[in-house]
């Protein structure tokens, strides 16, 4: 009962903060509303306000006149009164004349920020020059009230003086505004965009009104209806006839280019932003008034429409402000030009071609740009930019799955791949190597989910840059205290970090597992995870076998990378999605996936070194996984190639107990798929007869341990896969298989035994 006011006070104060959150969420979004009101029609109320007071002003002179002229009946108050007058239009006469020079000077100091076309527009800039024409004409009038001719005049001159004094001073405050905005260069930049908007919408109109004029002259046809189905010819004959009508446009662009140089140069970098986006800004408007009359470039002739000389333009002129920022050593000016390429890269995806499957030859053109942009950069030590450089690489590849046919980033994988193998001669460019790789790996994911209808060419490609990085950097010392291999590779390879290919496919394989059977988009991705697994094999088992004759780190990374992948792909292949057909394929790469870890070399050295990789562990876990999917004839392969190993590993003593440790795999296999005792011991008995069999000394020894190990009482506990399937196995069951193992491998014992 004491508890109940404790609760009570508990809930009113948690109602009390919650009716205090609401309370403040509506001042904040009353404040975003009317910041955003003020924002559209501030001026427009102004005027309205103005207008009514003048209105109100206008009607209120007879009354204020009956007030007034009895007091200006009187001799010598009037002409007072028109002394006032001459002396206060005077003084405005005079203060507009001071207070424009000081704003003209103002303008004219700045001269040097700016370009002198752009001066010559700012120094005669319409409203300015209004405000100081209209200041000057109140003022005049103000003065020439000092002419009224009786008393009937007071008022009316009175409140228009009253008007005019504070129109000019409004007039002061509004051209003092005005002055600032055309000395501050973002402004001026604003004003470069807005300007060329308005001239392209001029264009536009005049294109649409010579539009009816142009049709009626073409020449009629099926070919040129089929033409004009697909592009705007009316307007391509307009800008043919027009050539100059992206001069204004050409121009701005130079403005800006000198802006962002100029500031650039003096550290300003926000003003060199500012002009870099008003860049995209102008491409973004030209894109769109051209509409539908861009062509692509065409395999078998030349098109000279689909040149484009504004954006060439465009694109030169970013390339020498990269180049002038390698001179300076500027690198924030490279990133900002770089990340402007990336944005016409992404524009000039959005392009509206006519034929629905053309290439984006523009957007093509400025990635070449963007590419070439990137690999300028590498002799001059700027391991920063060269960073950033390649994410935007990455960027751009990424877009050009998304938006256009996936073999066209080819290219940029290949420049990514070199890129990132500068590591290997320069210690600095290292962290560079882990972001292109993980650049090549997320492309490697995209094209997995893209929407195009078959991958196959350009995941290849990536796989073999990413192939060429690995040879390369195997080629470099490595040590298991820097992992040199193992940390420049680990965002493809590696399995301990989210952020890495292997954790992105099993996410996706995840969805795929939960999609419904008819699902279009999954079924898309199932075929392009068989396109990739195609020929996988083949990489990574050069991959590996380089890895593990530099005894490198990398070698451990592989072996999970095959063994997890392997358990991936079928899971995929057991999805409701898979069709029998990619089924069979996926199950296919999958085998001769796991099947490259039949390839490590048979010596006693390389025996010793990939043994403390847990070979037989990892070989047993793929084959348990697969067996728990349902993919027995898979399971029986993978218990083959764990046999195989057993061969292979039993000749050696590598201190790591392998033999047996295989020998309980085997047993635990056989236990798993429910195959016969016998089959184990046959293959045994074959195994030791062969040649390269272990000698009597390892048999006799694992013999004597498997004895041992069959005897053990088990806890639940163990120390990887094959001593945890021997913790939940039937215990008399698998001591009984043990035992006839350990004979079969040292029979020589087991006989002695008997007699």
């Amino acid at each position: 009962m004491r508890q109940i006011p404790f609760a009570i006070a508990i809930r009113a104060k948690e109602s009390l903060s919650l009716w205090h959150a609401k309370g403040w969420q509506h001042v904040y979004l009353g404040k975003n509303w009317l910041f955003n009101f003020k924002s559209k029609y501030a001026g427009r109320l102004g005027l309205i306000f103005l207008a009514v007071l003048l209105m109100v002003s206008a009607i209120s002179v007879p009354a204020i006149q009956n007030h007034l002229e009895p007091y200006f009946s009187q001799s010598g108050r009037l002409d007072s009164i028109r002394a006032l007058f001459l002396s206060l239009g005077g003084a405005l006469i005079g203060a507009t004349a001071i207070a424009f020079s000081l704003i003209m000077f103002a303008m004219q100091v700045n001269v040097e920020r700016m370009p002198h076309g752009l001066f010559r527009k700012f120094s005669s800039d319409v409203k300015l020059l209004g405000a100081f024409a209209s200041t000057f004409s109140l003022a005049l009038i103000v003065t020439g009230f000092s002419l009224i001719p009786d008393k009937s005049w007071v008022t009316g001159a009175t409140l228009a003086t009253i008007w005019c004094s504070f129109l000019i001073i409004l007039l002061f405050v509004l051209a003092y505004r005005r002055a600032l905005t055309l000395i501050s260069p973002t402004m001026q930049l604003g004003l470069v965009v807005a300007d060329t908007k308005r001239n392209f919408k001029i264009w536009d109109r005049a294109i649409k009104r010579t539009a009816p004029l142009l049709r009626a002259n073409a020449n009629g046809g099926a070919e040129d209806d089929e033409l004009r189905s697909k592009y705007d010819m009316d307007r391509v004959t307009y800008f043919q006839l027009h050539p100059n009508w992206t001069s204004s446009a050409d121009q701005a662009i130079s403005y800006c280019i000198a802006f962002s140089r100029r500031y650039a140069e003096q550290g300003d970098h926000e003003v060199s932003r500012v002009a870099l986006n008003g860049i995209v800004a102008i491409n973004a408007l030209y894109i769109k008034i051209k509409g539908k009359t861009f062509f692509s470039n065409s395999y078998f002739f030349d098109n000279p429409l689909a040149s484009d000389s504004f954006l060439t333009n465009t694109l030169e002129h970013l390339r020498q402000n990269i180049q002038v920022g390698i001179s300076r050593k500027d690198e924030q000016f490279i990133e900002q030009n770089l990340h402007s390429l990336l944005q016409l890269t992404q524009l000039y995806l959005s392009i509206e071609y006519g034929d629905a499957h053309a290439a984006r030859s523009h957007a093509h053109l400025v990635s070449g740009y963007l590419t070439s942009a990137v690999e300028s950069v590498i002799p001059h030590d700027m391991a920063d930019v060269l960073i950033e450089g390649v994410s935007l690489l990455g960027n751009a590849g990424r877009l050009i799955v998304l938006n256009d046919k996936p073999e066209y980033i080819a290219t940029i994988s290949e420049k990514i791949a070199l890129i990132a193998c500068t590591g290997t001669v320069n210690k600095n460019y290292r962290p560079i190597t882990q972001v292109a790789v993980k650049q090549l790996a997320s492309l490697t994911f995209e094209l997995l989910r893209s929407k195009s209808l078959e991958v196959r060419y350009a995941i290849k490609e990536v796989r073999a840059d990413v192939k060429l990085i690995a040879e390369m950097y195997l080629k470099i010392p490595d040590s298991p205290l820097t992992r040199v291999h193992s940390t420049s590779l680990a965002p493809y390879y590696s399995g301990t970090s989210n952020d890495t290919l292997m954790a992105w496919f099993t996410e996706l394989a995840n969805a795929l597992s939960n999609a419904e059977p008819g699902d279009e988009a999954a079924q898309r991705v199932v075929g392009h995870i068989e396109e990739w697994a195609d020929g996988l094999y083949q990489t990574e088992k050069e991959l590996l076998l380089l890895a593990i004759e530099k005894k490198s780190q990398l070698t451990f990374d592989l072996v999970h990378w095959i063994v997890h992948i392997t358990k991936l792909l079928l899971a995929v292949s057991c999805s409701d999605v898979c069709d029998d057909h990619h089924r069979d394929k996926l199950r296919r790469s999958a085998n001769w996936l796991i099947c490259v870890l039949s390839w490590i070399p048979d010596d006693e050295e390389t025996i010793k070194y990939i043994e403390t990789f847990r070979i037989a562990d990892n070989i047993f876990e793929s084959a348990v996984d697969a067996h728990n999917r349902g993919c027995d004839p898979e399971a029986l392969e993978i218990r083959d190639l764990l046999f195989s190993w057993t061969r292979k590993v039993g000749k050696y003593q590598t201190g790591w107990a392998s033999l047996e440790t295989a020998c309980c795999g085997l047993a635990c296999l056989n236990l798993i798929l429910e195959l016969p005792d016998e089959k184990l011991f046959t293959d045994i008995d074959a195994y030791i007869s062969k040649e390269g069999a272990p000698t009597f000394d390892i048999r006799s020894r694992s013999a004597s341990n498997l004895h041992e190990e069959a005897d053990k009482y088990r806890s639940g506990y163990g120390h990887g896969h094959i001593d945890m399937a021997m913790v939940h196995a039937d215990q008399s069951r698998l001591s009984m298989l043990l035992h006839g193992i350990a004979d079969h491998l040292c029979p020589e014992i087991h006989d002695n035994e008997i007699v």
